[in-house]
């Protein structure tokens, strides 16, 4: 059985864990600077409390660290944890830069062991459905995709890290477009953005948001200095054009715009809701349109995607490398590449190479 740490006991290490144990995975201890978390998490799932970083690292009893953690601490934890010789799924972004990307990278080609980033959407079953009828051929050589995820009231700890740019790196393009932007590289296996232009925005502020339920309860006078809106197009050494839509918060009704992946190829579409059990096949035959629902077996696709995630990582630690379709630090890096090529269109108003 596979035993692991968790690093970090809130809402998203809750999740990691309770994924965990339902494919089998031992939580074996807990680490969190907050004592009351850590205690409540330790209770929860039966595991130990650690109260440093090294006590959890110096473990022999773990093979490997799941990292849940604000994202300013990712690469200083997974180069910690991957120096002291365990394996690593660290939760989404992989960094706060470029640079920091390549530090993990070196430590993890040092270490000898795997790295795993958190892009759970891989795990979607609808993704995985649709990402396998563009292998198969289905609709051909990709043209284009919209992807869309739009919340209305959604903006996660408003004011706390969350919010802070020093901290969190950006706002919602590198909180949850990034999900889009790894997953769309993923199933169309383009893997070379060439060209971007990116728009960000910010709609609301501490005054005038109301807050609604969202992962992080707000911090009263904290700090707000990111977007809440973003827009952005991006095109492929094989032309195929991406187009991203992402916010936290928005004036649009809820399910006005409908979130997931609209893939255009040259012999027919796909139009995919990643928490959806089924998806829509679009295609011509004798030149007159036709489409067809695919239905999807799932559980509850949210756990499900997060049971995917972890039977990869329970894998990646039993062979010692990561099975086909987990995400790398290299895809962790080329997001990065993208989300900082965005931010500097926007603040330079123009189109950005890659």
């Amino acid at each position: 059985m596979t035993s692991i740490g968790i690093i970090g006991a809130g809402m998203i290490g809750n999740v990691h864990a309770e994924a965990a144990q339902r494919v089998g995975t031992k939580i074996t201890c807990v680490f969190d600077s907050n004592e009351e978390k850590r205690s409540a998490f330790a209770e929860k799932f039966s595991c130990e409390e650690e109260a440093t970083i090294e006590s959890i690292l110096s473990r022999d009893d773990i093979d490997g660290v799941v990292i849940a953690v604000p994202n300013f601490q990712h690469a200083p934890l997974a180069i910690q944890a991957l120096n002291a010789g365990k394996h690593v799924l660290l939760e989404k972004p992989m960094a706060l830069s470029i640079a920091e990307c390549d530090a993990i990278l070196e430590a993890r080609d040092l270490s000898g062991k795997v790295l795993q980033l958190g892009f759970v959407c891989r795990y979607s079953p609808a993704a995985m459905k649709a990402k396998a009828l563009i292998d198969d051929g289905a609709i051909g050589d990709i043209v284009s995709i919209q992807a869309t995820l739009l919340r209305q009231r959604g903006i996660p700890g408003l004011g706390g890290w969350f919010t802070t740019k020093e901290l969190s790196g950006g706002g919602c393009l590198i909180d949850i477009g990034v999900h889009l932007l790894d997953l769309v590289m993923h199933m169309t296996s383009m893997t070379e953005p060439k060209r971007v232009i990116g728009r960000c925005s910010q709609a609301f502020t501490m005054a005038n948001y109301a807050y609604d339920e969202m992962w992080s309860d707000p911090v009263e006078n904290g700090t707000f200095d990111v977007e809440d809106r973003i827009r952005a197009s991006i095109t492929f050494e094989t032309g195929m054009v991406f187009d991203l839509n992402v916010s936290w918060a928005t004036h649009i009704p809820e399910q006005t715009i409908a979130d997931g992946l609209v893939i255009e190829g040259k012999h027919g579409a796909l139009i995919v809701d990643l928490w959806n059990d089924e998806l829509i096949h679009s295609y011509s035959v004798d030149g007159k349109p036709h489409s067809e629902i695919i239905e999807i077996q799932l559980d509850d696709a949210w756990n499900d995607a997060f049971d995917g995630e972890h039977r990869s990582f329970a894998q990646s630690v039993e062979n010692g490398e990561l099975p086909e379709g987990a995400g790398t630090g290299e895809d962790g890096k080329r997001v990065q590449e993208i989300v900082e090529a965005i931010y500097a269109s926007d603040e330079a108003q123009k189109e950005m190479a890659i």
